[in-house]
């Protein structure tokens, strides 16, 4: 069935095939396309991060820096005697210190403010409005978040005062609204889940990136990880700015960033299916309109070879094969009429070469049987010329319709027992054993079969031996074959003898040889198939044995 649309399918496989191997080197491809822009958007982030953190780094490098310089200032110096001015002194001195405090600030570019606690005034020197002594427990030299006030803070102590800098959270969050684009959104985040970010922050998204990211910056100061939230994959970069101790975090939504390559996969995708599609409808095009008259004009051909010369071609066609159609009718017709005449002429021509065949053997063995008559009436014996007048008339009677060279095997024994009886006159020492089925009997076979070879097994096996005179006619049914035998005890041949004589009946007929096995085996040849042969062999009883064999298959209709 899947041979008539081998063609169909093979191209179908092709395109298909061609389809896959172009979206796997495109998978490919875009894969590589990914796996790149993904690294150039870490490095990208990473690098951002960086000229973000190492300024802020600078300027609370300079911010410490301040701090130190603040203390070389001369009139610093004059705190460690305070307590031993007048108050106008005193006040002048807070005055000149505060002025100093104040220009400093300015200069940093950030909103900063500077104090200094005085433990001989027990008070702050500065703008500060809390008066609050600085805490036991501080940490010289360390950047402090104060959650009440919102400032940064950074103490550093010295002889007779503390020197204490400032600045808003508020910077940081400039800094980040400032550092954020499009698809980036940066924060600040310290441990504790505390963090600062810019002013127009996704609270719940960074809570939860946070949550996911805290264990994994323990750690190490920078680096990048991948982390899924909801629906959503996000690149997550971050870098410890070493001044603060705070992680700056930088976090890109992957689909957005890569949804260009992404539209692009998709619609590529989209194109190979329509192109696919549109393969399969030219193929199918082309397929009707070049596949299926192919298709048509094959089947043709092979009812042709089935021996079916009346099939036609009925399907129309606008295009070139139509004429093809018309042809292939035209040359159907043509082998119809030429083989009807030649089957004809076949026919008549086997009729007449069996009605020939036939009629060679009558004369054959009549002459042997009018040598007897005349012998037993030279003889005087007037029964034996009686007895053989009539079995020759019942012989006759059957062998002389020759327009019906068929007859069932039983009659054909009847003839054979007949044609015995006759020659038992002559031979008194013949003898016959005939064992045949009963289910074979009514087989139909090509008249005069089988009593040329008991006429060849008498002439050439008994006569020729005073000991012998039994003949045996046997047959059977094997399964798929039938089976004739016919063997005597006479003179036999020798194998050499035997390969000769099967030879010899193989060849056209000559003058030569004698015509019965010849006959013989052209009679069952033309009637019972090319299968069929005869088979001569030495018999056990002495003799020969000669062998008819045809299939079932070849079985005849009278």
């Amino acid at each position: 069935m899947l041979k008539q649309y081998r063609t169909f399918l093979s191209v179908v496989i092709i395109i298909l095939l061609s389809t896959i191997v172009v979206l796997m080197m495109y998978s490919y491809t875009v894969e590589t396309s990914l796996d790149t822009v993904k690294k150039d958007i870490q490095t990208n982030n990473l690098n951002r991060l960086r000229i973000l953190v190492n300024s802020l780094d600078f300027n609370v490098e300079q911010l410490n820096m301040l701090s130190v310089a603040l203390n070389a200032e001369s009139k610093m110096g004059l705190l460690k005697s305070v307590d031993m001015m007048d108050n106008y002194e005193q006040d002048q001195l807070i005055l000149d210190l505060s002025e100093k405090m104040k220009l400093q600030s300015f200069t940093q570019g950030w909103n900063v403010q500077i104090d200094i606690f005085s433990t001989l005034l027990n008070k702050w020197v500065g703008s500060s409005q809390n008066q609050t002594p600085p805490p036991v427990d501080m940490v010289e030299g360390r950047w402090v978040l104060e959650s009440p006030q919102k400032l940064f803070s950074m103490y550093r102590k010295y002889e007779q005062n503390v020197v204490r800098v400032t600045f808003p959270k508020a910077n940081l969050e400039n800094m980040l609204d400032s550092a954020k684009l499009e698809n980036n959104d940066p924060f600040f985040y310290y441990s504790d889940s505390i963090f600062i970010s810019n002013r127009t922050l996704h609270t719940n998204l960074v809570q939860e990136l946070v949550s996911k990211m805290s264990l994994k910056m323990q750690d190490t100061n920078e680096g990048t990880e991948l982390i899924s939230v909801g629906n959503m994959d996000y690149m997550v970069s971050f870098l410890k700015a070493q001044t603060l101790g705070w992680y700056m975090v930088d976090y890109v939504p992957l689909d957005k960033a890569l949804q260009p390559i992404v539209k692009t996969q998709f619609f590529f995708y989209i194109t190979c299916i329509l192109l696919f599609l549109s393969g399969i409808l030219t193929l199918i095009f082309f397929y009707r309109k070049v596949q299926v008259p192919i298709l048509t004009l094959l089947k043709g051909v092979r009812q042709l070879q089935k021996g079916d010369f009346s099939h036609r071609i009925s399907r129309t066609s606008n295009t070139e094969f139509a004429i093809l159609y018309h042809n292939f009718n035209n040359m159907a017709q043509q082998i119809e009429d030429l083989i009807e005449n030649v089957y004809k002429e076949k026919i008549i021509s086997r009729e007449a070469l069996v009605k020939q065949l036939q009629a060679q053997i009558n004369p054959h063995f009549l002459y042997n049987c009018l040598f007897f008559i005349n012998n037993m009436n030279r003889m005087g014996n007037d029964e034996a010329v009686n007895a053989m007048t009539q079995n020759l008339a019942e012989y006759f009677r059957y062998t002389t319709r020759i327009n019906d060279p068929l007859t069932t095997l039983e009659k054909e024994i009847g003839v054979v027992r007949n044609y015995l009886n006759i020659q038992s006159l002559r031979i008194n020492r013949l003898h016959a054993q005939i064992n045949i089925p009963d289910s074979m009997m009514s087989l139909i076979v090509p008249k005069l079969l089988i009593q040329p070879l008991v006429e060849n097994s008498i002439i050439h096996g008994i006569e020729k031996k005073q000991s012998a005179g039994i003949i045996h006619i046997s047959g059977s049914d094997d399964g798929d074959r039938y089976s004739l035998v016919v063997e005597d005890d006479g003179k036999g041949m020798t194998p050499e003898e035997i390969w000769s004589l099967l030879h010899r009946i193989e060849q056209p007929l000559d003058d030569t040889m004698g015509c019965a096995l010849w006959n013989i085996r052209q009679r069952m040849l033309i009637q019972l198939g090319s299968q069929a042969s005869l088979n001569i062999t030495q018999s056990q009883h002495g003799g020969i044995r000669m062998e008819l064999i045809w299939d079932k298959s070849s079985e005849m209709e009278e």
